[in-house]
């Protein structure tokens, strides 16, 4: 490619056909000498644009950056070969250089920015092409991960244990029972309320923990523990169901009894939320997809910089949450 450029220049600034071969090799050999210095942009751009550069977020600030990046580092390469070449090789005159040369110079310069503005195109359209993936699969993964949100509320276990803790409390206490009823209605409620919903205030989302806990505490009693310790709820946001699908996560793999009590905590640190619980599985682990889990880990890899982090050791599992801040 050098080599066809350089070649055309020739023959465009001659202005004739007629050009002896050893010109001709000349050339040829001056074209790779700037031709490779010059490509090499491609590698210094991939850098760049790997570290520094968004053209969707910031298309403006990244075409500067690298317009003023390539225009540094080609102006180097032009005017030093070109010395070189001309000066320190063919021993022309400074004066005979400014003359002969410059339009050599400017017809590079050209060449360059051309180039440059198809990669630079290239570049956007390939970044915006992924976003444009990577925002349809977030909707994939929110459509999964309500569906099976969703889907474990109503399970049949679900259903059977609400309605068996329901059937207890009627023979125990029939007021009891009834706020029971509320508090299963406006969970459900609030449940059907976030669907179609990418992000809610961490504040609500407390809200709808409570009553999901409230709800496992008429089932298990004293012997399930949910600590919560949040600051500044009203700042933050979450990907809606996150926290409850953790406790619930929490609940359903672990024996919970007077012997083997639940303990799970709540807390923020460091724009994270922590939740953490002690493990005493089930003799015969219960088979339970990862597709939540997943889910919620890659969604939140798309919408925060900061890692969502699985954490399992011998007495407990962590898992670390984070907070999501728009305006």
């Amino acid at each position: 490619m050098s080599i066809l450029i350089g070649t055309s220049i020739m023959f465009i600034l001659s202005g004739s056909l007629n050009i002896a071969l050893r010109e001709i090799l000349i050339n040829v050999a001056y074209s790779l000498m700037i031709g490779v210095g010059l490509f090499a942009n491609g590698y210094i751009f991939n850098s760049i644009e790997n570290h520094w550069l968004s053209w969707t977020k910031h298309p403006v600030r990244s075409l500067i950056i690298a317009f003023s990046i390539t225009t540094i580092y080609s102006s180097i390469i032009i005017w030093g070969v070109n010395y070189l070449w001309f000066i320190v090789i063919m021993k022309l005159s400074l004066s005979a250089f400014k003359a002969f040369v410059i339009n050599i110079i400017i017809s590079e310069y050209f060449v360059l920015y051309v180039i440059t503005l198809f990669m630079f195109a290239r570049a956007f359209f390939n970044e915006w092409r992924t976003l444009i993936i990577s925002e349809q699969q977030l909707k994939q993964h929110a459509l999964e991960l309500q569906y099976k949100v969703l889907s474990n509320q109503v399970n049949p276990h679900f259903l059977f244990n609400s309605l068996n803790t329901l059937s207890s409390l009627i023979n125990i206490d029939t007021e009891r029972a009834q706020s029971y009823v509320n508090k299963l209605s406006s969970f459900y409620r609030d449940l059907l309320s976030y669907r179609g919903k990418d992000i809610i205030s961490l504040k609500d989302e407390i809200l709808f923990v409570n009553q999901y806990i409230a709800l496992q505490k008429e089932r298990f009693g004293n012997n399930i523990e949910v600590k919560i310790n949040i600051d500044n709820s009203e700042l933050y946001q979450v990907i809606p169901m996150t926290i409850q699908m953790l406790v619930e996560n929490a609940i359903k793999h672990n024996q919970i009894s007077k012997d083997n009590p639940l303990t799970i905590n709540i807390q923020t640190i460091d724009k994270h939320i922590k939740i953490t619980n002690n493990i005493k599985p089930y003799n015969k682990p219960i088979d339970g997809e990862k597709l939540g889990l997943s889910n919620l880990k890659e969604r939140y890899k798309y919408l925060s910089n900061s890692p969502f982090e699985l954490i399992k050791t011998e007495e407990q599992f962590i898992v670390n949450v984070p907070l999501l801040t728009f305006d």
